[in-house]
């Protein structure tokens, strides 16, 4: 960790968050008026547990870290600061600039853009040793911690393991990246336009709260597009662009289903389209744009 960021003086979720310690750990400081842009900084370590194909920084990674900035940034404004409230992302939107690389952290910072009720606005990046690597934007809904906390407890399903199957027809994604395996197998079936993923879901894709990480989920969605977009064009993938829209909650009882299209595609872009769902009920919107290049 370079000399210029002290871990000690960051801090982690309180209550712990089970997906982003499993991917993280992610870290947090605030330092003046948390309603103010630039008072909250974050930071992730990156890890060989990060990588993708390339040997860079799975994508997955980065929408999960730009979430929890998003979250750490809209929610602090709402709350003052203070920790009391659970922000849930309602809305991102993330555009990849450039390739992060295993080794430097990356570090997030942003502004609040508007607090209301019960929503918050905020944008800001994604960095790594000075270089911007993802400019993040969305949108957040804030309840009471409490609250949260006390629908987490009514949930078995956010800490035990239930036994799941998989259908006939999909096959083990073996050649995934090291991201991908860290989080959990997953499953995919190639379609005429696109594919379908298949992955079960366990308690450590939750979050603080006891519901499936958005993090988490927007991960299974950029390995669906990559993997889609690789299946139907023959050639290798990369995220540019990265929408999506959060439609209810999913928990750690039964495993998450993206049937991913590729409408159109030409011979250095292809864009994409998804909707995540966990027994047939929508969970996640989400589109891309992807860059192709000829494989190795």
């Amino acid at each position: 960790m370079p000399d210029s960021i002290d871990l000690a003086r960051y801090s982690v979720f309180v209550p712990s968050d089970p997906f982003e310690d499993h991917t993280g750990p992610f870290y947090f400081r605030i330092e003046g008026d948390a309603a103010r842009a630039g008072s909250v900084h974050c930071v992730l370590p990156t890890a060989p547990h990060h990588g993708n194909y390339a040997g860079g920084v799975h994508g997955g990674a980065i929408l999960t870290f730009a979430d929890y900035a998003l979250c750490l940034v809209a929610g602090r404004a709402a709350d003052g600061g203070t920790n009391s409230a659970f922000a849930m992302t309602v809305s991102i939107a993330v555009e990849f600039l450039d390739a992060g690389r295993i080794g430097p952290p990356l570090e997030a910072s942003g502004e609040p853009l508007q607090v209301t009720g019960r929503m918050a606005f905020a944008r800001g990046s994604v960095t790594q040793q000075g270089k911007t690597i993802a400019l993040w934007s969305g949108v957040c809904r804030h309840v009471p911690r409490a609250k949260a906390m006390a629908r987490k407890a009514s949930s078995p399903e956010a800490t035990r393991v239930i036994p799941q199957t998989v259908p006939p027809g999909f096959e083990l994604l073996a050649n995934a990246s090291v991201y991908s395996r860290h989080i959990g197998p997953s499953y995919a079936r190639k379609e005429v336009d696109g594919a379908t993923l298949i992955q079960p879901t366990l308690p450590h894709m939750c979050n603080s709260g006891g519901v499936l990480h958005g993090g988490y989920m927007m991960s299974v969605a950029d390995s669906g597009v990559t993997r889609a977009a690789a299946l139907v064009t023959g050639m290798a993938p990369s995220t540019v662009s990265f929408a999506a829209e959060f439609l209810a909650a999913g928990t750690a009882a039964s495993p998450l289903v993206t049937r991913v299209e590729v409408p159109r595609h030409g011979k250095s872009l292809a864009f994409l389209r998804g909707l995540l769902e966990q027994d047939g009920r929508p969970l996640l919107s989400y589109s891309a744009t992807i860059k192709l290049r000829p494989k190795d």
